[in-house]
């Protein structure tokens, strides 16, 4: 895997930058962490990516069966990229952009052949393994991509008054009501935590920092069967 220490400068400076309310440097910075968590055709690169590199040698096995130690011990790698993917999609659009989702565009959910749209952290392991068995992994792939291309567009029209900017109840009540977020224990609390931070904070946390924690799990689920 790329060296840690390279994302985490990158996060340290971009959090001082939405310190200083620098918003140059705040969308580069941005833009830079979020294009090292996602396939490197999302900027034309040849360089390969955090998620280039943590998904390298993925197989079938373990895409839909392999299972993660963490998270009650059944997430799969489908799974970590189907809910990161959807958070982010969730908080760039319709908490930052105030924006359609990706998801709700182009028959995502037929494309990709899911019978759900929310994050997924409430799935028992039942629902787990039906929806890793018959989740299209292409599709899947497409569906993360036009997500990233989407989110950079948002934050390259980010003004210095954005960043303090907290999202409304209007915007969260519709997160419950399209079923993006389920009313469930163990899902619902992301409403309180997402509700509580401005524009600059859900830059940190979901959409840079959230992933690269997921990507390492995928890395770890690859690494398990070779």
């Amino acid at each position: 895997m790329l060296d840690n220490s390279i994302y985490n400068l990158l996060i340290k400076e971009l959090r001082q930058a939405i310190k200083d309310g620098d918003i140059e440097k705040v969308k580069v910075k941005a833009l830079r962490a979020h294009e090292l968590i996602h396939d490197k055709q999302l900027t034309y690169s040849s360089i390969d990516t955090f998620q280039n590199e943590a998904l390298a040698g993925l197989n079938e096995k373990s895409f839909r069966y392999t299972t993660s130690k963490k998270y009650q011990g059944y997430r799969t790698l489908a799974f970590f990229i189907f809910h990161m993917t959807r958070i982010e999609d969730i908080c760039a659009n319709t908490l930052i952009a105030n924006d359609t989702q990706v998801i709700f565009q182009d028959n995502w959910v037929e494309k990709m052949n899911i019978n759900r749209i929310d994050t997924g952290n409430s799935m028992s392991q039942t629902e787990m393994i039906e929806f890793s068995s018959s989740i299209n992994q292409e599709a899947l792939f497409d569906y993360r991509l036009a997500v990233a291309k989407k989110t950079r567009g948002i934050i390259q029209k980010l003004t210095s008054s954005d960043l303090k900017v907290k999202p409304t109840q209007d915007q969260l009540d519709f997160i419950l009501t399209s079923k993006s977020v389920l009313n469930h224990e163990v899902s619902i609390w992301l409403i309180d935590f997402w509700g509580k931070k401005n524009i600059g904070g859900l830059l940190l946390m979901p959409i840079t920092r959230h992933q690269k924690v997921h990507l390492s799990d995928c890395y770890s689920i690859i690494k398990s069967t070779k």
